[in-house]
């Protein structure tokens, strides 16, 4: 297989599985994207016993190896530079471009409010809705992906809080529902569409969307919203018909 030209590579995990090198996806083999979606969510050196052991549970130690170095020859022979390897260990290289690591830096951002007016106005909420590894089947990826998922959400959940502040309501309540498509009985992401919704003067769809949370939360768990969540649409719930 011949080699892709040497530019910075970039790799996604978000949304689906992609390298790619100047624009171009660069194909591999399985057991090569497997090694590759690994350490993109693990930026640290990893020991090659270890790594194999991870990728290949059902795999003898010996076979678990053979087919790491498999891989490994792989993705270095169809786009060098992608991986450093020393004897003992692996990893991806630094100068990788990894949209989940994009994504954990925004999402860190984003908790500290530490981006500007204008700089949350561009955020791309895209990139915090999307999945992690859609499609794969891994025991090693099951913790990474509660915690993407408690992640972005929250993150979502923030930019959301920090549009409603600015006035950017649109913006807010479309940040607030990918929130909730993330997990739909998250008091938080609720609260952060009431607060948009009402700040904008929507009373009847703030009003709405507490009923629609209040119910689903009545039938899928027994209990009921907060005193925060009721004291947030206070007037609005006093001046509503019963229901």
């Amino acid at each position: 297989m011949a080699a892709v030209a040497t530019r910075t590579p970039t790799l996604s995990v978000l949304g689906g599985f992609r390298l790619s090198s100047g624009g171009a996806t660069v194909n591999l083999p399985s057991n090569a994207r497997r090694v590759l979606g690994f350490l993109a969510l693990n930026d640290t050196g990893h020991q090659r016993h270890v790594l194999a052991g991870r990728l290949w549970t059902s795999a003898s130690q010996e076979r678990a190896q053979a087919n790491l170095r498999t891989a490994i020859w792989r993705v270095r022979q169809t786009l060098p530079g992608v991986v450093d390897c020393s004897r003992d260990s692996v990893r991806l290289n630094p100068a990788v471009t990894v949209d989940y690591r994009g994504m954990t830096a925004l999402a860190e951002r984003l908790l500290h409010r530490k981006l500007a007016q204008d700089d949350l106005r561009q955020v791309p909420f895209g990139l915090l809705a999307a999945d992690l590894l859609p499609g794969w089947d891994e025991d090693w990826l099951l913790i990474e992906r509660e915690r993407h998922r408690q992640l972005r959400m929250h993150a979502l959940e923030a930019l959301s809080t920090q549009l409603t502040d600015i006035g950017e309501y649109g913006l807010a309540v479309d940040c607030a529902y990918a929130a909730i498509a993330i997990e739909p009985l998250c008091e938080s992401a609720t609260k952060a569409l009431l607060r948009a919704c009402l700040a904008e003067g929507n009373r009847a769809e703030a009003l709405r969307q507490f009923h629609r949370f209040r119910d689903l939360l009545a039938d899928e768990t027994g209990l009921h919203p907060t005193r925060q969540l009721m004291e947030l649409m206070g007037g609005t719930l006093a001046g509503a018909k019963p229901g």
